[in-house]
């Protein structure tokens, strides 16, 4: 173990997670109790870190510095991760997407992961063209489906108003205990609280998890200073730190969330190897698995030079385009 410590990297590893449910059946067996297995093997060998101590470097015998971020502000981030960290006092950053901390509101990735898992009819009509969702096609037809909503213009408005008005809507086929455990987002209320907590801090995600590269300059200023005016109301503390949705920016982005009085951002992986502040890198934790946990842990950073670094932009990519 000595060895391995001298091996890795003296930076921080970032861990990314999103929505962590109670049922496994809903998150390919990464559920409350795997997640806290994996918190549980990541303190009987690491230091968990807040992000205010980011800057700091572990000593070269040291144990390995780890901060924790969940992506999206789901429901159970609030009911389900919060209650296992502050059980074993760990602190974490919550980046949460303002849009569906209003009652019905969905984020879109949400809405199409609801519609390949608890859609039970045949099939629906969108736009004079016939979506089949037997088994054999559902797949298929909701990648092609996903490609339609993204080509529409402007981004993303006309692609939440076609999910909302056009679409068979997510409670009409979603039972609410899954509903509530595995789309929704968290309450206002819930934000507030969970910011409360001097465990946890809130950062920016914007409104709607757009693709911002996809978003007008007016739009993703909308975006990003919506959220951050919403979360600072609703927490009372200023936000510092902003996740790209989807891993997804460009120098547009980032100026204005300098502008904004923002600290950095993380990204998944450093696209465009730039503005480092702004490009910090994360693995993402989507795995039951202690294996996998442990080897990105370990390397990190290391997964950022450029080899590994092209590699993982087109997995996130593959990742991302495969989303329902």
């Amino acid at each position: 173990m000595r060895a391995m410590r001298v091996m890795t990297p003296r930076d921080t590893s970032t861990l990314m997670y999103h929505g962590i449910p109670r049922n496994p059946e809903w998150n390919d067996g990464l559920d409350a109790r795997t997640f806290e297995t994996q918190v549980l093997f990541l303190k009987s060998t690491c230091r968990f870190i807040s992000v205010d101590e980011l800057d700091e470097k572990r000593s070269q015998h040291g144990p390995q510095r780890v901060l924790l971020t969940f992506d999206d502000g789901f429901r159970n981030n609030f009911e389900v991760i919060a209650p296992v960290l502050r059980r074993h006092g760990i602190p974490a950053l919550f980046f949460v997407s303002s849009r569906h901390c209003e009652p019905g509101k969905y984020l879109w990735f949400a809405y199409l992961r609801a519609l390949a898992r608890s859609f039970k009819g045949n099939g629906f009509s969108f736009r004079g063209e016939f979506f089949d969702m037997s088994a054999a096609r559902r797949r298929t037809n909701l990648l092609r489906l996903r490609d339609q909503l993204f080509s529409m213009t402007p981004h993303p408005s006309a692609m939440y108003r076609a999910i909302e008005n056009e679409l068979p809507a997510l409670r009409d086929f979603v039972p609410p205990e899954e509903e509530s455990d595995y789309f929704a987002g968290m309450t206002t209320e819930q934000v507030g609280e969970l910011a409360a907590d001097p465990l946890f801090q809130v950062g920016v995600h914007t409104v709607d998890h757009p693709l911002l590269t996809r978003c007008e300059q007016l739009e993703a200023q909308r975006q990003l200073g919506e959220n951050q005016a919403f979360l600072e109301r609703v927490t009372g503390r200023s936000c510092e730190w902003v996740a790209w949705p989807g891993g997804d920016y460009d120098l547009r982005a980032i100026d204005i969330c300098r502008r904004s009085r923002l600290r950095g951002g993380f990204a998944v992986v450093p696209r465009l190897r730039v503005a480092s502040e702004w490009e910090l890198p994360r693995a993402d934790i989507y795995s039951s698995r202690l294996n996998e946990v442990s080897f990105k842990t370990a390397l990190c950073r290391v997964m950022t030079a450029p080899g590994w670094l092209k590699f993982r932009v087109l997995l996130n990519d593959i990742r991302h385009r495969d989303a329902v």
